[in-house]
């Protein structure tokens, strides 16, 4: 039997099982919150926004150039060392179809974001559509989900912000799952696709979206991917070769790598990626955060599934991998968050019904004698 719309997986649990998940869910929060207001925090904001504004402009300078005739890797080669970025490390050569996208193909930069408030646009009204489909046309869910998405695609429209590849990247994720959940499987493989070619980070996404073709068997969305992927691959082993050879021994390394093991600390400062968020205390964005997570465990529609299996890859991911100015990679889940926080009210109400169970039915009994 199908459970209904409104409830929740938290409804299924016997009052003892839910009153340990409300505890856990306040330790959890107080740890988080403890994470934040220690000195293992990664609040980086400050730092952050030099480091933005330092990126947006070695990407407009790119764009630009591009759009006068030069080639990628050559505009990208000179701004990267004229501006100090290690240029010994692949991975700072950035995969260029964002920058051939607005650079070449578009008349203008402005006509690159345009586009992606476009997206932006399509996403809200995409997630509109399959959470009043998911709701049997209940309203207060899907317009609880458009505004808090303003939240994470408010950068779209804010100065050169949307030359960020993962802000793309994070609003293809989320309208490849959106497409899943209007039954439109190959548009949600295209776009998923779309998503790691503008920036590679996405392939967690990618992954989780094959192991759910594999289980369910789905050979053909699972040939799909593995099409996508393979071109992927090809694409990218071909830059890092030519990167390779653009790189001489006097480009300086990061001084860190990669892998930092960030944990908790790192994983909420992914998640403040929110135009909202950013102007709060971190504690906040602790509290955003645990909501999210524990309304993505009750949700247990294919919707729900896909996005909270997907947040979880991000976070393992994010956990172990990302230096601290790397916190800008929180775009990549930040419109996947939204859906948790919107589901959180209805977990909670559940498992706090759960919990009162026995008093709730003698009450009843009380009032029916």
């Amino acid at each position: 039997m199908t459970e209904p719309s409104n409830l929740t997986g938290y409804a299924r649990l016997k009052p003892r099982e839910a009153c340990v998940v409300l505890a856990a869910l306040v330790l959890v929060a107080c740890f988080c919150v403890g994470v934040t207001l220690s000195p293992l925090a990664s609040n980086n904001f400050h730092d952050q926004l030099g480091t933005e504004e330092g990126d947006v402009a070695l990407y407009r300078a790119e764009i630009d150039r591009i759009h006068a005739g030069e080639s990628y890797y050559d505009a990208a080669g000179d701004e990267l060392r004229a501006r100090g970025y290690p240029t010994g490390s692949l991975f700072n050569w950035r995969f260029p179809i964002p920058q051939w996208l607005i650079g070449l193909v578009m008349p203008s930069p402005v006509a690159g974001k345009a586009l992606l408030c476009g997206l932006s646009l399509a996403l809200m009204l995409m997630a509109f559509e399959a959470l009043a489909r998911e709701e049997d046309n209940r309203l207060r869910r899907p317009i609880a989900c458009g505004l808090l998405l303003t939240g994470p695609l408010m950068p779209c429209v804010l100065g050169d912000l949307f030359m960020f590849p993962v802000l793309w990247g994070g609003i293809l994720i989320a309208l490849s799952i959106c497409a899943y959940a209007l039954n439109r499987p190959r548009t949600g493989v295209v776009l998923g696709i779309a998503a790691v070619f503008f920036r590679e980070l996405a392939m967690p996404y990618c992954l989780v979206a094959m192991a759910i073709a594999w289980w369910h068997k789905r050979r053909g969305e699972l040939a799909w991917w593995m099409v996508g992927l393979t071109l992927f691959t090809v694409c990218f082993g071909l830059h890092c070769l030519h990167v390779s050879r653009l790189i001489t021994s006097a480009d300086p390394l990061h001084k860190q790598g990669w892998v930092q093991f960030g944990g908790t600390a790192f994983v909420i400062a992914t998640a403040q990626m929110n135009a909202y968020l950013l102007l709060l205390p971190q504690w906040v964005t602790a509290l955003y955060f645990v909501a999210a997570m524990f309304g993505f465990a009750g949700w247990h529609t294919p919707m729900g599934q896909r996005i909270g299996l997907t947040a979880c890859a991000f976070v393992v991911a994010f956990a172990v991998a990302g230096q601290e100015f790397n916190q800008y990679w929180g775009s990549l889940t930040a419109p996947l968050l939204c859906f948790g926080v919107m589901r959180f009210p209805a977990s909670l109400r559940d498992t706090w019904k759960a919990a009162l169970g026995p008093a709730v039915e003698r009450q009843c009994v009380a009032h029916q004698s």
